[in-house]
């Protein structure tokens, strides 16, 4: 199964949109490996609700007979969470809350029935007829570790919980708990594009395998000047960015090969464009080193060495020589 993704608000700062970025892929491996067929599209980063404040959503499942709500959460270590009892860190014994002081599945109910409600208002204009005045029955709440919990973590919801469809689970369990939920109705192609770009103003971001737009202008260019090569200049958007001589990325990295050059490794240098005030972050993972001659600075040669370096700064792989330009 592949999914298309969806994405709603854009985050505000560069570790965040390369996070979203990451997870999304994350995703997208996880229904890859699922046997279930049929359309399958997730949204990020949206709000529902009718009324202002409205809820702040950070997952939306959708395919043709399940709807799943999923908010996203890190757990540094194993988790013990009895029936009906407070969720508790295991190494130190603090209470695993909410930002509102909520119990995590609290949080996780309302959101899923700020959806579920905003998807039954919507009933008719989605074209479901329906004798109900709630077709949509069952929306599945799934709090999803991002990454996976510990394998000795001891998590036990109560009856009322399962009662009520609410779950735990990791990324890789996503695509089971799809086919194991049914929302009451069954949604075509066209009704799931809606419920994800009109419902809750989504944008399609990734499908046929790429992502088709980035969700940051890049700050930083390379100018490149490699052997028997035309000089070319290669935007460096957020996240990181292979430089070396393979030519084909693997899965969806973001790569810049280097050809004409036998002294350039397969994967020479990574480059990750973030948050760093005014430069980037290299790091040389060669056999042959990086030379690094900063604007007003002697030249260093780096193996197997991290460094910021900002504009200016001229990169020597083997034959080929690069600037990091601003954009």
């Amino acid at each position: 199964m592949q999914p298309q993704i969806y994405v709603g608000r854009t985050p505000d700062t560069a570790r965040e949109r390369i996070v979203l970025r990451e997870r999304a892929l994350a995703l997208v491996r996880a229904m890859r490996q699922s046997p279930t067929e049929g359309q399958c599209a997730v949204v990020f980063n949206i709000t529902a609700g009718a009324d202002p404040p409205l809820t702040r959503i950070d997952l939306l499942v959708l395919r043709a007979t399940a709807v799943i709500v999923g908010a996203l959460r890190t757990y540094t270590g194993p988790i013990d969470a009895p029936p009906g009892g407070i969720w508790r860190d295991r190494a130190t014994g603090q209470p695993i809350l909410e930002e509102d002081g909520a119990h995590p599945l609290h949080r996780l109910r309302q959101q899923r029935d700020a959806v579920q409600m905003s998807l039954n208002a919507a009933a008719v204009r989605l074209g479901i007829a329906s004798a109900e005045p709630h077709p949509f029955r069952q929306v599945t709440g799934v709090i999803v570790s991002v990454p996976a919990l510990p394998a000795d973590s001891r998590i036990s919801l109560d009856v009322d919980d399962h009662r009520d469809h609410l779950k735990v689970c990791g990324f890789d369990e996503l695509p089971g708990v799809a086919a194991m939920s049914h929302s009451g109705v069954t949604l075509s192609g066209e009704a799931i594009h809606t419920i994800a770009t009109h419902l809750f103003g989504g944008r399609l971001w990734y499908d046929d395998n790429r992502f088709l737009f980035e969700l940051a202008p890049p700050r930083f260019q390379l100018f490149i000047q490699a052997p028997e090569s035309a000089p070319l200049s290669v935007p460096l958007y957020e996240g990181e960015t292979i430089v070396g001589r393979r030519k084909s990325p693997r899965g969806n990295e973001r790569r810049i090969p280097i050809l004409n050059d036998e002294l350039v490794s397969s994967d020479h240098l990574s480059i990750v464009s973030d948050d760093e005030p005014g430069g980037v972050v290299i790091r040389d993972t060669s056999k042959n080193g990086t030379w690094v001659t900063p604007p007003d600075g002697p030249t260093e040669h780096l193996r197997n060495t991290e460094r910021i370096i900002f504009a200016g700064t001229r990169l020597r792989l083997g034959m080929t020589d690069m600037i990091l330009e601003r954009v």
